[in-house]
């Protein structure tokens, strides 16, 4: 990408909704896009320090 950064995906845009703080936790949806984007962020750290 723009100017050689490596950008890890998901399954789906990036975002939790919630009306009150703490109310994210009850979008399954948007946590599990949240996990999965964990997830590959943890795989690309330890592949760039390998």
């Amino acid at each position: 990408m723009i100017s050689q950064m490596i950008v890890p995906g998901s399954s789906y845009w990036n975002v939790g909704i919630g009306g009150k703080k703490g109310d994210v936790i009850f979008d399954k949806e948007g946590m599990e896009t949240m996990e999965t984007l964990g997830r590959n962020m943890a795989w690309l750290i330890k592949k760039i320090k390998s």
